[in-house]
């Protein structure tokens, strides 16, 4: 019996071995919205009655409006919905759906990526500093010369039944995970980064580094 899109969907979020669940919790959030709008408005196809044409309409109708910025993401999901579906469950229609939205050609829009330079993380720096925010700028320093997220250098809030203990909760807010720099505004030490000799740029990273099964 062939899959739904609706049943690959579930199997996707529910399997220990797939990529969803190890997501960070803000970007498994952002992804289970973006899966539940595909099963809700193709949720009921059957995979062998999808075709590299209907995978193109639903594209186009994501673009409706110009949503070039809502549509690449929906793909992308689709991408990795029939990845996990034809490596982990060894699902033929999955393979060749994998294969046909791959070769999708997908209409670009002008970046919005934002870049940081030298200069710039060092006057964040500075003025920290100034103000006594140590771990500030502490925190810029490990997120430019490392090329780290904010989350990852700060940490999130997270609800309190995600994995992983924190010494930081509340009740309404749940509990504080991760972050590089935590704890650093107890002592004073030299934030001066060390520069390589060519000016560099930080360019703001996607929050989702895992896009596997």
């Amino acid at each position: 019996m062939s899959l739904t899109l609706k049943k690959l969907i579930d199997r996707y979020r529910d399997d220990p071995d797939s990529s969803f669940p190890n997501l960070h919790y803000q970007v498994r959030a952002k992804h289970g919205r973006l899966l539940a709008r595909i099963c809700r408005e193709h949720g009921q196809y059957p995979l062998r009655n999808v075709r590299t044409g209907t995978l193109v309409v639903w594209y186009k109708t994501w673009l409706a409006d110009g949503k070039v910025a809502m549509a690449h993401p929906l793909v992308s999901r689709l991408r990795v919905l029939f990845r996990f579906g034809a490596t982990m469950l060894e699902d033929r229609d999955c393979a060749r759906l994998h294969d046909a939205v791959s070769d999708i050609r997908l209409q670009t829009s002008r970046s919005h990526t934002l870049q940081m330079t030298a200069e710039q993380a060092n006057a964040i720096r500075a003025v920290a500093k100034e103000n006594g925010r140590f771990s500030i700028a502490f925190a810029q320093a490990l997120q430019f010369e490392l090329l780290m997220s904010q989350k990852d250098v700060i940490g999130e809030w997270v609800p309190s039944s995600e994995p992983g203990e924190s010494r930081t909760t509340g009740e309404k807010t749940g509990k504080w995970l991760r972050g590089a720099a935590l704890g650093v505004h107890r002592r004073k030490p030299d934030f001066t980064p060390h520069h390589r000799q060519e000016p560099e740029t930080y360019r703001s990273r996607s929050e989702n580094r895992s896009d596997g099964p």
